[in-house]
């Protein structure tokens, strides 16, 4: 259980932290990703352009599958790695179908929300192929 618990927590600062070294990486090549990744920190406006937000939503992407792989590793559990993609679901569904629709671009806030739960479930197939044999059955 307590493995578990920690697995999905670790998860959860794996995906946050994933995205915002991506981001903070892209920033320091791209100086124009930057100024509008300040915009959206400092005043909440979303004026990054449409190849600036695939970039957000890779990286989004890679974050839950490193989620996925690290909390499948740590658990050994698939009720951990659902429970993270349920959890990552509910709240992206929350932010981008309910507070911010009107925010970000319709196709931002439909990829994001989409692509949350196969990304989480392709990471723990990843953990599987890498060697977590009691997750064989996970997804």
């Amino acid at each position: 259980m307590m493995r578990s618990i920690l697995g999905v927590v670790v998860g959860v600062a794996f995906w946050m932290l994933g995205f915002y070294a991506l981001a903070s990486g892209l920033a320091q090549l791209w100086p124009d990703y930057a100024i509008h990744a300040r915009q959206w920190v400092k005043e909440g406006v979303f004026t990054f352009t449409p190849l600036m937000a695939c970039c957000n939503l890779v990286f989004w992407i890679l974050g839950e599958l490193g989620a996925g792989w690290i909390t499948a590793k740590i658990s050994r559990r698939r009720v951990a790695v659902w429970t993270l993609a349920g959890l990552l679901g509910i709240y992206l569904a929350t932010l981008h179908w309910v507070m911010y629709w009107p925010r970000f671009p319709w196709w931002y806030n439909l990829a994001v929300v989409i692509s949350v739960v196969p990304a989480v479930l392709l990471g723990t197939r990843l953990a599987n192929l890498s060697g977590t044999k009691s997750l064989a059955s996970a997804v």
